[in-house]
């Protein structure tokens, strides 16, 4: 799956193509919200498209 698919922020997707990432297995090894500028709204985004928890210790409100 290609991060444009994912409909993130446009600045945050063009960050991530600037670093060489294009498809979302390129940043599964990212930790949570590593890349700056990427909120929590886009990294439930791509957690989920990995299928992993966003951030396991951190609960909604």
């Amino acid at each position: 799956m290609r991060l444009v698919e994912l409909k993130l922020k446009p600045s945050l997707l063009s960050e991530l193509n600037q670093l060489g990432y294009e498809a979302i297995e390129d940043i599964q090894h990212l930790s949570c919200r590593a890349a700056a500028g990427m909120g929590g709204h886009d990294w439930r985004k791509i957690a989920k498209a990995l299928g992993r928890e966003p951030s396991p210790e951190m609960k909604k409100r």
